[in-house]
């Protein structure tokens, strides 16, 4: 009946289960999976995949299994007979684990309320599985293969039905009939089934949950059972493999606030492994200078030379290609004619040849073939081009054609470079009088005819009028201001990084991206920028030796993984998880301390 359907509707549990998406017959290959009320799915993606067994379930099965095995023993084969008996042994593992009589020998005359505020933080501990599995002493057992032994034999109703009926049969099944087969918890049946709940939550990953242990305990009115109980703390891992086979997945709810928290629990990962990303905030230039490219010192040759310094230390150490991003047309020719001018560009085509991005949209296409042949060249060895370059630099414009519709994959973006905060000209007299009707939007008679309270009524683009009108708006009109800086910055660095086998270094070039928050009228520029690459930033505040020996790392590293076997692979991989923290190269990430 499913498969022939257009629309299914059901419940949480049948399309988070794996297993119940298997007995309905439900393939979410290509479908469209909308989830309502999205914002309970954290907790019931965890709940259901929590499993509980009493101690008194484990005391019927264990005894079940013991009357079984004792009765088909000489029947069973040598693989049935050795899983039966890795049963009777966990079985007997758990069971000890969760006797507590020593412990509780010197409290059976206690009252009923010191027991109860005690011996409950006494009793119940949390666990890590590999821990749980080493204290009973049945690590060395493949808990994978007696799960899919227990499934394929049908093992669950063999042995429940042969105990339930030689329990119906005696006496003491009888007794046992009263109280409810095996104790409150319900019937054999679901004794076995929360026994393989257990063991099938034992196989998860040891970060994935954690065992909670309640021993055994006295109390007045005698001795209470205890249980043992996983607790699963993440989703990610289920809900990764619904997102992986379905075309997509929409989550809906008009209540989906705080939506940090759910995107936190269900994708805590970005597609975008961390050690193929090294942003970095770049505050000091090689010579010790401090970038600033804000309006009033960006055309300071101080500025211009340091940044050019830095170009030519960066084509040494990155390979293939370099794009360059620079606020305006007008500024990067201001930069180049210095740059000429300072022998600055002479020494950074030594290594890598130079591009522009052309005013002209219809030169584009060519301009970029060049650079991408060039870049290509290094791979192929036809070019006579790639015995002296290592590559290729292209300066570009923010809000240009380049920085908006062009993808800077593989070699041809390897490294981007953010030239300071590109701000909107303050010059612009229509972007002043959006900033000042957006400020007026708090203002309680904004509905109509909104009056414009911030700055000056007349505006004839005056520079120190444009700035004395932000200075004076109190949050709408900064943020949107700012917005349109961070907007074009975020466009542009997302040039590279195409796919997930892409890597490339970003580099924030101005101390403003590395300043103290607390210091800056505006909010922080970093807080703007893609949660992916600003969890990774690193704020390198000191010297600019920091940049070049992570940037030398990051390369090296990245240039031999694909090259090397699988098991090498993931020793490198450990080391680079390692790194992200920066710790064994001596940077801390931002808004962290250094070790």
């Amino acid at each position: 009946m499913v498969p022939a359907a257009d629309l299914v509707v059901l419940p949480y549990q049948s399309l988070l289960s794996k297993s119940s998406r298997e007995s309905l017959g439900l393939n979410l290959k290509n479908s469209i999976i909308v989830i309502d009320e999205a914002h309970n799915l954290a907790d019931s993606l965890t709940s259901m995949y929590d499993a509980k067994i009493t101690s008194s379930q484990l005391e019927c099965v264990h005894s079940h299994i013991e009357k079984y095995f004792t009765r088909f023993c000489n029947r069973l084969g040598p693989g049935n007979r050795r899983y039966i008996q890795t049963l009777m042994v966990l079985t007997r593992a758990f069971l000890q684990t969760l006797d507590n009589k020593k412990d509780l020998s010197n409290v059976n005359n206690c009252r009923v309320e010191e027991i109860d505020a005690d011996m409950k933080a006494v009793c119940d501990t949390s666990i890590a599985i590999n821990d749980f599995l080493f204290s009973c002493n049945i690590d060395n057992i493949n808990l994978v293969k007696l799960v899919q032994y227990i499934k394929e034999s049908n093992l669950v109703h063999k042995v429940s039905g042969y105990g339930e009926r030689v329990l119906a049969s005696s006496q003491e099944g009888l007794a046992l009939n009263r109280n409810g087969g095996c104790g409150e918890e319900g019937s054999t049946l679901s004794s076995f089934r929360a026994l393989v709940d257990m063991l099938i939550s034992l196989t998860n990953n040891d970060g994935d949950g954690r065992m909670i242990i309640s021993k055994m305990r006295s109390t007045c009115s005698g001795l209470q059972g205890g249980f043992l109980k996983y607790v699963m703390l993440t989703g990610e891992k289920i809900f990764s493999e619904i997102v992986d086979e379905a075309h997509a997945v929409v989550l809906a709810g008009g209540t989906l606030q705080p939506i940090e928290e759910t995107r936190e629990r269900l994708f805590p990962c970005h597609i975008v492994p961390p050690e193929s990303i090294l942003p970095i905030a770049v505050s000091r230039g090689p010579s010790g200078q401090s970038f600033d490219f804000s309006y009033s010192s960006r055309s300071s040759l101080v500025m211009i030379k340091e940044l050019g310094i830095l170009l030519c230390n960066l084509v040494a150490v990155v390979p293939e290609g370099i794009v360059v991003f620079f606020s305006s047309f007008e500024y990067e020719g201001q930069v180049y004619d210095a740059w000429k001018k300072l022998g600055i560009l002479e020494r950074v085509m030594k290594k890598k040849r130079v591009f522009r991005e052309p005013r002209s949209n219809s030169d584009v296409e060519l301009v970029l073939k060049e650079y991408k042949e060039t870049i290509n060249g290094l791979s192929s060895g036809t070019k006579e081009d790639g015995a002296r370059h290592n590559g290729a630099v292209l300066l570009a414009v923010v809000g240009g054609k380049i920085s908006e519709g062009i993808n800077f994959s593989d070699g041809m973006g390897r490294c981007i470079v953010m030239v300071g905060l590109p701000y909107p000209s303050p010059s612009d007299v229509e972007l002043m009088e959006r900033v000042k009707y957006i400020e007026s939007l708090g203002e309680p008679n904004c509905g109509k005819h909104p009056e414009i309270s911030v700055g000056e009524h007349y505006y004839n683009g005056d520079v120190q009028t444009a700035f004395s009108i932000l200075r004076s708006c109190r949050r709408r009109g900064k943020e949107y201001y700012e917005n349109l800086c961070m907007k074009a910055v975020n466009q542009s660095i997302g040039r590279a990084i195409r796919h997930i086998n892409d890597y490339a270094a970003i580099l924030l070039v101005d101390m403003r991206y590395a300043s103290d928050s607390s210091k800056r009228s505006f909010s922080h520029p970093t807080n703007k920028l893609p949660l992916w690459i600003k969890d990774r930033l690193v704020s390198a505040t000191n010297n600019y030796g920091e940049v070049h020996r992570l940037l030398h790392h990051f390369f090296k590293y990245n240039k031999r993984v694909p090259i090397e076997c699988a098991g090498e692979k993931s020793t490198s991989i450990e080391e680079a998880m390692v790194g992200r923290q920066f710790g064994k190269f001596g940077v801390a990430r931002a808004g962290s301390r250094e070790s």
